[in-house]
């Protein structure tokens, strides 16, 4: 095998002669990587592109190596089949300088017909997306700077000199004819005019990606904020109800014992329940009838230990005094404090 330092510049950014150009950053190489065909003038078994002198022609001839993209070039070095006589003939061409040119079997995905991508004088559309299937030596490029460069360090388009094919822009233009309605839609959806070039759609492309992406933030923000209005109105109805009952059960409406109760028939139905506990009037017992005539002294010491909590007075004994001044505050105060009714001996 003989692998030559010499670089082939396979194709560039510049127009060729059948009038279109190709983009460098479409160049799909994957599959032309795995298999990295080298032919002479593209002559191949049943290709219809030349007529071979030899069946040895239509073999390959060798494969190429250290394909890359620099700049606005595809590079490739060639390695030669030195067991193929005829492949020792082209490289003898080629260390000789008789044969410079290279030129690839263009396989189009994606045309377009944007004026912004087109150079001056260029009477073809530009090839954006784009494979290869094979690339060949050959004596006429197609694309005039594909030649040899000494280095010390579906239908397919055919780019050749002798390949002057008037219908291959019309070919190519079919591409952008089957993308013609996609475009059309595509711009009226985005609001811009059928006449916007690739630059520009895909400019409001991506602002419309970034606005979305801000709406889902603003959402996801919303969302937190009515989670907390619907918690904080939450608290706030249940510190009303809470309100309510404590203070029914403070000016004596209710009993403690049923708080629980009135709690929840509240959050059932809150206006009924203030509408109930609103018409009450305050319990007064039998025995704080009886005891009405009770004197000043005990009424200001019953105050003071109402004053107290039911715990502080089963502590200090007082629940005995409360007994005997209040017998009905009494038995609130030990329910409360020791968690039973009181029952009498």
């Amino acid at each position: 095998m003989a692998k030559l330092d010499i670089d082939f510049v396979l194709i560039d950014e510049s127009v060729v002669m059948n009038g279109f150009r190709c983009l460098m950053a479409g160049a799909k190489l994957q599959s032309f990587q795995k298999n990295p065909v080298m032919l002479c003038m593209h002559s191949r078994a049943e290709s219809g592109a030349f007529e071979a002198a030899t069946t040895d022609v239509i073999l390959p001839i060798g494969k190429w190596y250290d394909i890359r993209v620099i700049d606005d070039k595809l590079l490739a070095k060639p390695d030669f089949d030195d067991a193929d006589e005829f492949a020792k003939r082209i490289e003898g061409k080629v260390l000789g300088g008789y044969m410079k040119g290279a030129s690839i079997w263009i396989e189009p995905i994606a045309v377009s017909d944007d004026a912004s991508l087109q150079l001056a004088g260029q009477p073809g559309p530009t090839i954006t997306k784009w494979g290869i299937l094979e690339a060949s030596i050959v004596d006429i490029p197609n694309c005039r700077n594909s030649l040899a460069i000494k280095n010390s360090a579906g239908k397919k388009i055919v780019l050749s000199g002798n390949e002057a094919d008037p219908e291959i822009v019309d070919y190519l233009k079919t591409f952008i004819k089957n993308t013609t309605m996609d475009r059309k839609l595509l711009c009226a959806n985005v609001g811009l005019p059928e006449t916007a070039t690739d630059a520009q759609i895909s400019e409001k492309l991506a602002a419309l990606k970034s606005g979305a992406e801000n709406l889902t933030q603003l959402s996801a923000q919303n969302k937190t904020l009515a989670d907390e209005v619907v918690r904080l109105k939450k608290e706030a109805t249940e510190k009303t109800i809470t309100d309510l009952v404590d203070s029914a059960i403070g000016s004596k409406k209710i009993l403690a014992g049923d708080r629980d109760k009135f709690l929840r028939l509240a959050a059932a139905d809150f206006d009924t329940v203030k509408e109930l506990i609103d018409g009450m009037k305050p319990y007064n017992s039998i025995e704080a009838q009886l005891g009405a005539g009770k004197s000043t002294a005990d009424q200001l010491e019953l105050d003071e230990l109402l004053k107290l909590s039911a715990t502080d007075m089963y502590m200090t004994g007082k629940l005995a005094r409360l007994k005997e001044l209040d017998m009905e505050q009494f038995k609130l105060k030990y329910k409360e404090a020791l968690g039973v009714p009181y029952v009498e001996a």
